[in-house]
Order: structure tokens, then C-alpha cells, then sequence
């Protein structure tokens, strides 16, 4: 019955997504013909196709309508609107590639101002009706799929806001023995217990019990799982590993064996750092193709008028798996000024005046752009350090390194949460750190799109940590 609601409520949002997806090119389409402006026919000829096959690629990649043990309703809608976001993100690079000089003029016109305005309200009013018929669903539930939970400890109680947060197909009975102090002296006393817990499950009509446990206590699961199937009840045990570790760990399963790693990393996956990569090269093509293009002439005559010296500076940067890379800005200080490795301070007298200029708007760093297509940087990742710093920092922040087990960036997540320029105190780094061991832990495509915004609005607005 839970899973006959689920796959129909799934089913019918897959469905009304797609037809309003084929409402809102229907739109593009009546008024692109009777428009003023003379759109290209592969746009107008494959525009049902090219925002199908848009909408496609971004429900897959964000999972939209991924159908698990539990359902949340807040990582159902933050995936709307990133596949909503990733959708017109390649429909309009799609309007880019055919329509040419004219992609300005478009956004202007009432062709796609009409469809991204009716898309825009159906996700709004979509996502609150999606939201009423899931809380009638549950009401009108005839026979509901109960859970709870056995054992009283902080992995049960973080079980238990999971299982609450996100109980839409079933209904959560809580923690059966949570009023209870008892403490097991030995392997049988919990043995007792948890029999006598399964068979008051089965009279209170719990379809699934999930056993919070020490694994030292667990002796025996298969006489355990007889008895639950025996009143068709599935068990599941969850080894409470809260006692070894205070610290938020993430879990895994390599074969049969179980894992724990002390933290999440999307990037380990293989998959998702293909789409980084792919997005760090078109990118990277963009900003040298229409920036670099002409601003790199200017800066380097102004670079060469200024001060005597090669136009880029280049230094030996800390990478991924602390390996060593050349890396490239455009020279902001005098040759032969002192020492290279100490950090520029504000009203530093070795900086340039186009020096300041470039350093404050982070223009200096755009050659690093060709870092990014040799495959030692990133767009977005921790900023690299120099050598010497890795060094001192490691020695005194305990997951300084954490940071490197990605690419490091041109910008990062430390940068657009203001804290780059000079780090005067351990404690500077230490934030840095912490954000940087954040950004590893939460990647994802919009994330960095985001951090690329964010990037250019600082430069645009100033950073008072910037010089």
C-alpha cells in the first residue's frame, strides 16, 4: 500500500512536469512565430524536443524523482529548482549556439519572457499543491506502514529525527523504549531484551523495527530475523558507533564489508567529478575566449610600462594530494622586492599601482584559467597555498590536509565568505579550514555556480581583504 501511493504520487509529478514543460515551449513557440524578432529555425523547429531533452538530463542528474525508504519534501524541492535552474541554464545555451548576437536581444522578447514567467508560477503553485496532496495522502492512508525504533542512544535519536523529518509514506511510532534506564550487564540480558521488544512491536502492529545497538552486544542476528519474519516484520539493525566516535562520520558499503569514513565527499565519486571537470573546461574556454582574449594585451602593456618583469608570475602552489604545480597571475609587485614567499599586506610597497588594481577585483588571477584546462586547478576548490605555508599551517591545524584531497580553485568557498587576504593569526586559517573542509563536504554543480556568482559580485562590490 506505501508503495502503491508513493510510485502514483512520483508518477503523477513526473507527469505534470513534463507537460508543463511542453506547456512552456508551446508558449516559446506562439509567440517566437508571431513575434518581431526572426529566430532561427532550429530553434523553432526543435524547441519541444531541445526542452525535453533539457528537463531529462537535469531530473537525472539531480534525481528528482528518486524513489528511497524515505521521502523528504525539502530535498524534493531544493532538487526542483536546481533542475528548473539547470534547464534554463541549457535551453538558453542552447538559444546561445543558433541564435547567435541575437541571445540579448532574446531575453528581451516576449518568447521567452512568457515561457520562463508560466514556468516559474507552476513551480510555485506546483510544489504547494505537491505538498497538500502528500499531507491527504497520508491522512486518508486506510492502512498504514508503522515504524519505530528500538534503543535509546544519540544514533537512535538522530535515527529518529531522520525517520520523523521525512515520514510522508509511513507513519513513525518513535522510540519504543526511550523511558527506559535499563543497562544490559551481558550478551543474554540484551538477547531477552530485544525478543521481548520484537514481540510488543508485533502487538502494537509495527511492520518495520530498526535495533539501535553496540555491536559488542550482538551476538546472533539470523535467531533475531526468524523471529521477525515470523511476524512479517522486517528488521533492521543499525550499530551505534556514538560511544568510539563524537565526531559526525559518514558510513558505506565496499561489497559486503561496512565502512565508516570520518567525513562525505561527493567528489569521490566518479561520476561527479566527470561533471566538474566538464565544467571546469567550458568554463575556463569561456573566460579565455571572451575575456582573456583582449583584457591579457592590455595588462601586459600596462604590466611591462610599469615595471620591469615577465607580464605572469608564477609560483610553486600546494595541490591535490599535496602535490606541487606552477601556478600563474598577472605580476602585481616589482621584481626583485624581498622575500617571495611572505604574504601581501595592506599598503604592501612592493605592489604595482596596476598592481592594486588588479589585486583588489582578483583580475590577477585569471591566468590561472590555464591552470584549469591543464587539469591542476579548478574554477572552484580551496585556494592554493605556497609550499612553506602548507608546511607551517599542517604542523598546527590538525585537518589542514583535509582540503587538498580535492583540486584546489581560483575561487572557493572561504573567498566568497570573506575570509581570503592575509592570514595574520592561526585562528584566520583555521576558518579558512573549516569552510574549505565544508565545500569538500558539500559539493555539487550549483554550488559552484553559485560560488561563481558570488565571486564576481565581490570583485564588482570590493573585498576590504583584498589587496
Amino acid at each position: 500500500m506505501r508503495n502503491r501511493y508513493k510510485f502514483t504520487f512520483i508518477g503523477f509529478c513526473f507527469l505534470a512536469d513534463l507537460l508543463a514543460m511542453v506547456f512552456g515551449a508551446l508558449i516559446f513557440l506562439k509567440f517566437a512565430r508571431n513575434g518581431e524578432m526572426e529566430w532561427n529555425t532550429l530553434v523553432t523547429t526543435k524547441t519541444i524536443r531541445v526542452t525535453l531533452i533539457c528537463w531529462l538530463f537535469s531530473i537525472l542528474y539531480f534525481q528528482l524523482y528518486q524513489v528511497g525508504t524515505l521521502f523528504s519534501l525539502d530535498a524534493f524541492y531544493g532538487k526542483s529548482w536546481r533542475s528548473f535552474l539547470l534547464q534554463r541554464i541549457l535551453w538558453q545555451t542552447y538559444v546561445f549556439v543558433f541564435q547567435g548576437g541575437n541571445l540579448l536581444f532574446s531575453f528581451s522578447k516576449s518568447a521567452n519572457l512568457f515561457q520562463l514567467s508560466f514556468l516559474l508560477i507552476y513551480f510555485l503553485i506546483s510544489r504547494i499543491l505537491f505538498a497538500l496532496i502528500l499531507a491527504r495522502i497520508k491522512k486518508s492512508t486506510l492502512k498504514p506502514f508503522n515504524v519505530a525504533i528500538w534503543g535509546f542512544n544519540k544514533t537512535s535519536i538522530q535515527l529518529a529525527t531522520q525517520l520523523e523529518t521525512n515520514s510522508h509514506f509511513m507513519h513513525f511510532k518513535g522510540i519504543m523504549n526511550e523511558n527506559s534506564s535499563e543497562d544490559y550487564k551481558s550478551k543474554s540480558d540484551f538477547s531477552l531484551a530485544i525478543t521481548n521488544a520484537i514481540h510488543s512491536a508485533s502487538e502494537n502492529n509495527i511492520n518495520e523495527l530498526y535495533i539501535v545497538a553496540k555491536p559488542n552486544f550482538i551476538n546472533d542476528l539470523n535467531s533475531y530475523f526468524e523471529l521477525g519474519d515470523r511476524y512479517c516484520m522486517r528488521l533492521k539493525f543499525v550499530p551505534d558507533f556514538s560511544m568510539i566516535s563524537k565526531v559526525h562520520y559518514s558510513t558505506a558499503n565496499f561489497n559486503n564489508f561496512h565502512v565508516i569514513k570520518p567525513r562525505h565527499e561527493p567528489l569521490q565519486n566518479g561520476y561527479n567529478r566527470l561533471i566538474k571537470r566538464m565544467f571546469d573546461i567550458v568554463f575556463s574556454f569561456l573566460i579565455i575566449l571572451f575575456v582573456l582574449s583582449w583584457l591579457y594585451p592590455i595588462l601586459a602593456f600596462l604590466i611591462k610600462k610599469q615595471s620591469k618583469g615577465p607580464v605572469l608570475f608564477k609560483q610553486l602552489r600546494t595541490g591535490k594530494k599535496n602535490e606541487p604545480f606552477w601556478c600563474y597571475k598577472f605580476r602585481s609587485m616589482y621584481t626583485n622586492m624581498g622575500d617571495e614567499s611572505q604574504q601581501a599586506r595592506k599598503g604592501d610597497d612592493r605592489i604595482t599601482p596596476i598592481g592594486k588594481f588588479i589585486r583588489r577585483t582578483s583580475i590577477d588571477e585569471l591566468p590561472q584559467f590555464f591552470n584549469v584546462l591543464s587539469g591542476s586547478l579548478s574554477v572552484v576548490g580551496p585556494r592554493p597555498h605556497m609550499l612553506q605555508h602548507t608546511k607551517v599551517y599542517n604542523d598546527q591545524i590538525n585537518d589542514f590536509m583535509v582540503r587538498h584531497f580535492v583540486k584546489p580553485g581560483i575561487t572557493g568557498l572561504a573567498q566568497v565568505s570573506g575570509l581570503r587576504g592575509e592570514t595574520k593569526k592561526v585562528s584566520d586559517m583555521k576558518r579558512r579550514v573549516k569552510a574549505d573542509i565544508k565545500y569538500v563536504q558539500q559539493w555539487s554543480l550549483m554550488k559552484d555556480i553559485k560560488i561563481c556568482i558570488l565571486t564576481v559580485i565581490v570583485a564588482i562590490k570590493g573585498d576590504e581583504n583584498a589587496f
